[in-house]
Parts: structure tokens; sequence; C-alpha cells
């Protein structure tokens, strides 16, 4: 048991044991791994627009997700469809404003793709600069 001498007259040595363990044991190279945040850009560096509405997203979709799954609790536990109903109507609410900033983000990011690609391919002839328009 515990504390009592084995055959070479020692206490039971758990150290002892395991390095001999270990020698024992197989060999494994463990490989070495680049940092992969050290590629990653710097956060400071992302457009206020977008960092704005992923923040905006996020609150809503945590205010759809409370809202909804509160109700539902409300009204299946205890039965109180008032305080419940009004909950996950705030949670709907929330859950169609995701929507709209979602839609209404993809919409501008896919106007100003437009916007880009025909600034480049149309002629020099036909984009107006500002000293074009005075004359």
């Amino acid at each position: 048991m515990l504390g009592e001498d084995d055959d070479d007259g020692e206490l039971f040595d758990l150290e002892r044991q395991a390095s001999e363990a270990e020698g024992r044991g197989p060999r494994v190279d463990v490989p070495s791994v680049d940092d992969p945040s050290d590629s990653l850009p710097d956060p400071s560096t992302v457009d206020p627009a977008i960092q704005r509405a992923f923040v905006t997203a996020v609150v809503y979709a945590n205010v759809a997700l409370l809202g909804v799954s509160l109700g539902l609790m409300l009204v299946g536990f205890r039965g109180d469809w008032r305080l419940g109903g009004a909950s996950i109507v705030i949670g709907v609410l929330a859950g169609v404003r995701v929507y709209q900033t979602v839609r209404s983000f993809k919409q501008r990011d896919t106007d100003e793709d437009t916007d880009a690609g025909a600034d480049e391919d149309a002629p020099a002839s036909t984009v107006a600069t500002p000293d074009s328009e005075d004359r």
C-alpha cells in the first residue's frame, strides 16, 4: 500500500517509475508550427463602416436570441402570455433588424463593387471629372 517499502527497501516512488517508463516508451518528434496570428492584419485597419455594421448586427442578434428564447420560456413554463409575448415580439423585431442590417450592408457592398467596376471599364473620355463638368 502507500507508504510501504517495496522490494528494494525504498518507498514507492512515482517519479522514478515515470522516468523509467518515459525511457522505455516510443519517441515522437513534435513538429513546430508557425503562429497564425502573425499573418493576420491589424484590427485597427478595419473600415469603420464595416465595423459598425458588424457590431450592430451582433447586438441585434443577441437581443433577438434573448427575446425569443426568454419569451418562449415565459410562455411555456409560466404561462405568462403578456410578458412572454412582448418578449417574443421584441426578439422577432430585433431579428428583422439583423436581416435589414446585413441586407443593406450587402447591397452597399455590391453597389461599391459595381461603381468601381464601371469606373475601371469606362473609357477615359466618358468618365466625369469635376473639371470637365465646369466647361
